[in-house]
């Protein structure tokens, strides 16, 4: 009797379990560091299409910097800083889809920790992770 509402039940709960989007992994190398971000797919897909023959990217460098210095409040360890870096590259297994990598220092102290960024062509900007070096 309770064998049907509980298989619905389970039913419903485990569509849920499998709608989860795991987001894509980038793993990107500027001046021999390995920079590693996680960005939504969904972000990512809603992005144009875009190749270096088809003339000027949708976003410009200026752009990727205006959108960094928007959302440096979401990330207040950028507020003091300015660019030191920047590549444009596609995104890997993804090659129609490009991104910028963006590396920022601090302003004012010479010795500051440097911040890696990636921003999207839509003006979408992610964390970048640097990884630690190896202890030798």
């Amino acid at each position: 009797m309770l064998s049907r509402p509980l298989f619905l039940v389970f039913l419903f709960f485990s569509h849920n379990l499998y709608a989860y989007e795991a987001p894509l992994e980038i793993i990107e190398y500027m001046d021999n560091t390995k920079i590693i971000a996680f960005i939504d797919e969904a972000d990512m897909n809603k992005t144009k299409d875009w190749q270096p023959t088809d003339g000027v990217p949708p976003l410009t460098i200026n752009g990727a910097l205006k959108a960094i210095k928007k959302q440096a409040s979401a990330y207040p360890e950028l507020e003091d800083t300015v660019l030191s870096e920047i590549e444009l590259k596609p995104i890997p297994r993804h090659e129609q889809h490009w991104h910028y990598i963006v590396k920022m220092k601090s302003k004012h102290n010479t010795k500051s920790q440097t911040h890696y960024v990636i921003v999207l062509m839509d003006g979408k900007v992610y964390p970048g992770l640097k990884e630690p070096e190896m202890l030798k």
